[in-house]
């Protein structure tokens, strides 16, 4: 063999070591862009869940706030027919000062100076606040009406919004992460979830359910001076009938503000002297003299249980003995009672009514049978085909002509990635009583944060895969 032959055959031998080659550095080459793609579709499909979940963090959040401003809202109304009960109280103290039944002398030298002079002062109440207690388009009253509609058609209809739109907003949301981290390739986001518990997680509840709402408004309604009942009774210091040796005189203010079942606010201020007196009929009794009264009632028609009073209280006794008339038309107990029931009476008989719709409706999240909400979790999955991927089968921005027909392998040619994401209930710090704090509506502490994906999500995404080839 001549040397010019061996020549040939190393030729030959060097370009079979260069095709080999060639086809070494273009599978490495796919095999990179693959891996690139496998992990910049990974961390879109993880942006993308986060992004969910943070969405229905941020959703429920504003459904804590919205029902804290239900709650506060409510609260402002109890202190619109408590500052209205007030001024009708101050305005009919002012009108009985006037006609000298009780005197206010008798009030100062049994019960002290100050009293006598407080209700002496009262005459300057005359009408001053009156009118905008009792009218209907009075300041308190038209506030009132601004409140309830706040509440029913701001807040309410805000939250129903909120709420039937969230799966709707959830998925645009995804997209729209999609598109930021793929501006100008498709990927596609499977519309239907692997696994979703949003639906069902949160409800409304209305009617008898809104008890649970009563009980926020009451406890936050707690937190103010100014709603909390009115009561103080003062004992002159001399005795007064022998008949009744440890008796005394009394005065007694009487005041409570109260939600009514769901619908009514009603607040009831009074002040009576209970002057003691005895006779050969009944013994020792107290006559009450009606001092000031006030009564504000907004919402539905109530009933005024847990009260002592009469309709058509007569305006005075001239024509019969305080004590007849209550052995006549009442069951009171003139000796043992402790409230002003003679002045309930015209406080009720002048009753300034308002229109108000009570406690609306409200979001909140639904407990399990455990007692706490199921985790509000779901997973998707993203896929992107391999025709836009930039490999030297693709037709993406960086891909090949096609000159080699290198397989990637991808199964349905397409590459896919999966993740997971929920939204969670934990308090910024632990409360101070250390108790465990169940997760609510009424507290905006949800938060958003990636959730591993399970092996049943895995085989699901699976199935799903296969489905779709086969067109099921």
């Amino acid at each position: 063999m001549t040397a010019w032959a061996q020549r040939g055959q190393a030729l030959i031998l060097a370009l079979m070591l260069l095709v080999a080659g060639a086809a070494g550095l273009i599978h490495l080459f796919d095999s990179g862009q693959l891996v690139q793609e496998k992990t910049r579709l990974t961390n879109a499909a993880d942006a993308t869940a986060y992004s969910g979940a943070l969405v229905q963090a941020r959703t429920l959040n504003l459904l804590a706030f919205t029902n804290r401003a239900l709650v506060a809202h409510q609260v402002a109304m109890a202190h619109n027919v408590t500052l209205a009960s007030w001024a009708q109280y101050g305005d009919t103290t002012g009108k009985q000062f006037t006609t000298s039944n009780p005197p206010a002398g008798i009030i100062g030298s049994f019960f002290g100076a100050a009293h006598g002079r407080a209700y002496a002062r009262s005459a300057s109440l005359g009408g001053r606040m009156a009118s905008q207690a009792t009218w209907g388009s009075g300041a308190l009253a038209r506030a009132f009406a601004e409140h309830d509609r706040v509440v029913h058609e701001v807040l309410v209809r805000a939250q129903v919004a909120v709420h039937e739109g969230l799966p709707a907003t959830r998925l645009a949301a995804m997209r729209a992460v999609l598109t930021a981290n793929y501006p100008s390739d498709s990927v596609q986001l499977d519309a239907r979830l692997l696994n979703d518990t949003l639906p069902g997680y949160v409800q409304r509840y209305g009617g008898p359910a809104r008890a649970r709402l009563k009980a926020m408004v009451e406890q936050s309604a707690g937190r103010y001076g100014f709603l909390d009942p009115r009561n103080d009774t003062e004992r002159s210091l001399a005795q007064i009938d022998v008949r009744c040796p440890l008796m005394r005189h009394e005065l007694r203010r009487r005041g409570s503000t109260a939600l009514l079942g769901l619908d009514t606010w009603r607040s009831l201020d009074t002040e009576s002297y209970h002057a003691l007196r005895s006779n050969r009929w009944i013994g020792c009794y107290y006559r009450e003299y009606a001092m000031g009264y006030g009564a504000v009632k907004a919402g539905g028609g109530q009933a005024d249980e847990g009260i002592d009073y009469v309709k058509n209280p007569p305006a005075d006794f001239s024509g019969e003995d305080f004590w007849r008339w209550v052995q006549k038309y009442t069951q009171w107990d003139l000796l043992g009672t402790l409230s002003n029931p003679f002045a309930n009476s015209l406080a009720l008989a002048g009753l300034a009514q308002w229109t108000g719709r009570g406690l609306s409706s409200y979001a909140e999240v639904v407990a399990s049978n455990g007692g706490a909400p199921r985790p509000l979790r779901f997973s998707i999955r993203t896929s992107r085909a391999a025709a836009d991927m930039p490999t030297t089968r693709g037709t993406g921005p960086r891909a090949g002509h096609r000159v080699l027909l290198f397989d990637p392998r991808l199964a349905d040619n397409e590459m896919a990635a999966i993740s997971a994401a929920e939204t969670f209930y934990a308090r910024p710090m632990a409360r101070a009583d250390r108790r465990h704090e169940q997760a609510s509506l009424f507290q905006p502490y949800w938060q958003a944060r990636l959730s591993a994906i399970t092996d049943d999500e895995r085989i699901q995404a699976r199935r799903w895969q296969e489905g779709r080839r086969h067109g099921s």
